[in-house]
């Protein structure tokens, strides 16, 4: 590529920004100090990645994407925490003399000079994003530090005292104390770390030789720097302590819950523990009150579909089940649903297992075992409270399912949650759990189901011409719509995708569907049927959610 074009000219060439645009950056190039690719970042023509590309084609230097790299702790150590933080670089990796250092201007000098006294290497520059430095800084430096210190100091300590002081993690973004146990330290830079990336559960899982540690977020599960093996029992022993679970007991599965607070915001963890043959497997899902209850226009479901969804649950009386695989939004649903309908005029009260969001005006009752309140005993006490609305937090068994029909065909209007993965199997699940055909005829107002499915990153995805062969399974005409594609970038941890959003489908059984349903007829045979009458599945909404742009074709074919 030549290299007296100038990245404007480089830009223009690759179609990345258009003329107006390049002319409206120069304009205000003229005005300011600032370099044109900066500005053309700044004023969201392009993302910062795709200046450092061109610019690493038109110096003759490598661009490296540090989320592509594991760097080692050896190669790290060569150049010191604040020496890197104040030249904003990373090393990382060495052949022999010559190390590696990703900077965000290789061409400064003066840097790789002082780079090369220090370490006395010789230095071989590389590009670099700022906000992937930024991250890799943290993530490295920082974070790590603060776990190999923990780590020391585990083989310090008497093993009496890696367990103690339970009440020092409530609030766990205060992990700076010298009063802190090892076991504590470590876990809350774990939590608060987990937290910070949005992760949905955190997976601590004993291996043969080693011991992991894996986050999920968006859906995908991304592992974290493991802890020797060494240290496996002290971790789990400190997580069954802050559950309030039995550390002695090793050969029983075991659930707990706890709440914590992490700057300022309060954070509910579920924990649970299962035995294996490497040691005991422990799951925290990580439950962020703060995020609050969804207003019902804000869950992704299309308008049509919302307006009829609003229409059921304002009914006075039947069940309406939202279902769902586990974590795909069923209680956040739910929650937006009751929040809508409160009002002075109604008791609403709940049986849930937990209560994962107050709700202000509404009784919520949570699952006591060990003390003896079930979800039966609570739903047939709640019945003689006088509720106009009740919402079960999820059914699992034939009583449960008795009690919520009942309820529903007795002039109460009951939400609850069923595993199931589309809105027609729900019926004959609910047939499977024991409950006669007519009665789930007579009480079912309205089945949503739901998926998550990852959305595209905004800030790198990009325009393309799918396959004949992909438009085919969507049964879409590319001359139709605009469709994106995932590419990767700093902003989304080069994963393409960046948070997520429902994919939905409403069942509202007609007179010919409860027939069908009398007639104990197939999930396949029902949605047939629902087809004919205008039912929009699940992949139909992901459809159109590819067609705003939000999603792509790949994901919704993957999901749904």
């Amino acid at each position: 590529m030549p290299k007296h074009k100038s990245i404007g000219a480089l830009l223009l060439e690759q179609n990345s920004i258009t003329e107006e645009q390049l002319q409206k950056a120069l304009a205000e190039q003229s005005i300011s100090n600032k370099r044109l690719g900066d500005i053309l970042i700044d004023l969201g023509f392009v993302t910062e990645e795709q200046v450092v590309i061109i610019l690493s084609e038109q110096m003759g230097l490598a661009y490296i994407d540090l989320n592509s790299y594991e760097i080692e702790r050896e190669v790290l150590d060569l150049i010191d925490k604040k020496v890197a933080h104040h030249l904003q670089v990373i090393p990382i990796f060495k052949i022999e003399n010559s190390l590696t250092v990703v900077m965000v201007d290789p061409l400064n000098i003066q840097t790789v000079d002082e780079l090369n006294k220090i370490t006395g290497y010789e230095i071989q520059p590389v590009f670099g994003t700022k906000v992937a430095i930024q991250d890799a800084l943290e993530k490295y430096y920082i974070i790590s530090s603060e776990l190999d210190e923990a780590i020391e100091a585990f083989h310090e300590k008497d093993p009496e005292e890696l367990f103690s002081k339970k009440d020092v993690i409530l609030d766990i973004s205060k992990s700076k104390s010298s009063e802190e146990t090892p076991a504590i330290k470590f876990v809350n830079i774990i939590l608060n770390q987990a937290i910070k990336d949005g992760a949905s559960d955190i997976h601590f899982e004993p291996n043969e030789n080693d011991f992991s540690i894996r986050c999920r977020i968006d859906g995908i599960l991304h592992p974290l720097s493991p802890p020797p093996k060494s240290l496996q029992g002290a971790i789990l022993s400190r997580l069954k302590v802050l559950a309030n679970l039995d550390i002695a007991e090793k050969r029983l599965p075991q659930d707990g819950r706890v709440q914590i607070s992490n700057e300022s915001k309060k954070v509910d963890l579920r924990i649970s523990s299962f035995p294996t043959v490497f040691g005991e497997n422990i799951v925290i899902r990580i439950l962020d009150k703060s995020l609050g209850i969804l207003s019902m226009d804000k869950l992704g479901i299309q308008e049509k579909m919302l307006l009829k969804i609003k229409e059921v649950i304002n009914i006075p009386n039947g069940i309406i089940l939202v279902t769902g695989p586990t974590g795909s939004g069923k209680t956040t649903t739910l929650y937006s649903f009751l929040n809508e309908i409160n009002s002075d005029d109604k008791n609403i009260m709940t049986m849930e297992d937990p209560v994962e969001y107050q709700i202000k005006g509404i009784r919520q009752a949570q699952v006591d075992v060990k003390a003896g309140l079930t979800f039966n005993l609570g739903l047939r006490s709640i019945l003689r409270q006088d509720p106009d609305i009740i919402m079960i937090g999820e059914i699992r068994d034939l009583e449960t399912a008795e009690i919520a029909i009942q309820s529903a065909l007795t002039g109460h209007l009951v939400f609850s949650t069923l595993h199931t993965n589309d809105a027609a199997s729900t019926v004959t699940r609910l047939i499977d759990m024991g409950i006669e055909p007519f009665l789930i005829s007579s009480s079912i107002s309205g089945i949503i189901a739901q998926k998550l499915i990852r959305k595209l990153c905004d800030f790198c995805k990009e325009p393309y011409k799918p396959t004949e062969s992909l438009l085919n399974r969507i049964n879409i005409e590319q001359n139709d719509y605009t469709f994106y594609k995932e590419i990767g970038c700093d902003k989304c941890k080069n994963t393409g995708y960046r948070g997520r959003v429902g994919v939905y489908e409403l069942f509202t059984p007609s007179s010919s569907i409860r027939q069908m349903i009398n007639e104990k007829k197939s999930a396949h045979e029902i949605e047939m049927e629902i087809k004919k009458q205008g039912f929009i599945n699940k992949r139909m909404d992901g459809i159109n959610k590819v067609i705003l742009g939000i999603t792509s074709i790949t994901e919704v074919l993957k999901d749904t």
